[in-house]
Formats: structure tokens, sequence, C-alpha cells
């Protein structure tokens, strides 16, 4: 009989793996999706002299800066929004310019030079034209299996407050023994206010969340 079960299915399970799937909470990134988001980091990123690595192309549709991020190991489409992901602490998105064409973007300081690599092909196959790139300085960031974290391990350690120009800033210091318990300890904890950060202090950096998503600073 066991031909036949082969032949005509016969209750046995399929031998390919199912394709992961990713929903909102699996976002790692901070994502960009209008152009005041846009040129807020590039405001903030002068004024903090912080001078990441990143790769921005100019599509003429959104379809086609979608699919250039997309085609990144890193993106990922998720069920439950529609809304790009990204499973690396990276900044990423795509938005649409007072002209009506797109700019995509991938930047951050843990973009690796893969990604970078990477992005630079597939901004150019899907029809993009470079506005600016910077290529990643420390070839050691390319990307080894990363261990699990665990978030129990994190430490809270003070809680300041700052009055700026948009009001009272709450900003949540945690200290964590590397990056992966502090991102596993983010992932877990959406923040939904504004003027709200939480902010690990790892021997990696700090990783830091806030409304618009996780970020290292």
């Amino acid at each position: 009989m066991g031909w036949w079960r082969r032949l005509f299915g016969g209750g046995t399970q399929s031998s390919q793996p199912h394709e992961k799937r990713y929903r909102e909470k699996d976002n790692r990134g901070t994502r960009q999706e209008t152009m005041n988001q846009a040129v807020n980091y590039w405001m903030g990123r002068n004024v903090q002299q912080k001078f990441d690595p990143f790769v921005l192309y100019v599509f003429d549709k959104e379809e086609e800066a979608k699919q250039a991020l997309l085609e990144l190991d890193c993106m990922h489409v998720a069920e439950d929004t529609g809304k790009v992901v990204c499973t690396e602490t990276l900044i990423f998105g795509y938005y649409k310019r007072d002209d009506g064409k797109y700019e995509a973007i991938v930047c951050g300081d843990d973009l690796s030079i893969e990604v970078w690599e990477s992005a630079l092909v597939s901004f150019n196959k899907h029809g993009g034209v470079k506005k600016n790139e910077q290529k990643p300085e420390k070839a050691q960031r390319a990307r080894t299996p990363s261990k699990e974290g665990d978030s129990k391990k994190v430490k809270f350690v003070k809680e300041d407050r700052k009055d700026g120009m948009g009001g009272m800033a709450v900003y949540r210091i945690h200290k964590a023994p590397d990056a992966a318990s502090a991102k596993a300890f983010l992932e877990q904890n959406p923040v939904s206010k504004s003027l709200y950060y939480l902010v690990f202090e790892t021997p990696e950096g700090n990783y830091c969340r806030d409304k618009d998503g996780i970020y290292k600073e």
C-alpha cells in the first residue's frame, strides 16, 4: 500500500518545511513611512554627528520600492498589517516624496556589509536610482548566528524625565548583559505612547524602543 499512499497522498505529511510567517510583533527595526519621519531622522543624524551606514534610492513607483526591500533576507511582509517588517535592528522603509516619487532606505549601526551589498543589488534591480549611500566601515559586522536572548537577565536601573520642546520625555533605563537579551525584552514590550523610551545599556551599545520601533543609539 506504500505506493498508493505516495501517489494519492494517503494521509502522509509533506516533507516540505512550512514557510515562516511574520507578524507586526516580529519587527525589530524602526520603520520610515513618511517624509516627515525621514526629515527628522536626517536632522537628528546631523545634530548627533552619528553617521550610520545606509543605502538610499529613489523609485518611480511604490511597489518597486517595497519589492526592493523585500528582496533582502531580513525583510518580510507582516500578515496582520501588510507592512514590511525587519528582523534586524535597522532603520528601514519607503515613503512618498512631494514630487510623487518614492524613497527607500535601509540604515543603521547594525547594518552589515552583506545586507548593504544586497541592498545595492536589489535597489538597482527594481529600477531605483541611487540618491546616496555610505558603506559600513567595520568588516566584522558580518552576521554570525545570533544567540538566544534572555529577557529575564535585564535589570531596571532608573527612570529619567527630561522636559523638551515636545513635552516631558520619560526614559526607562535598564542594563542587559548582551544585545540579544536587550532585544528579547524590547520585542516583548511594545511602546504606544509618544515621548516614552525604553533604553538598554549593553556591552555592544545602547538599544532602545519608542513608539516607532527598536533602534540602536
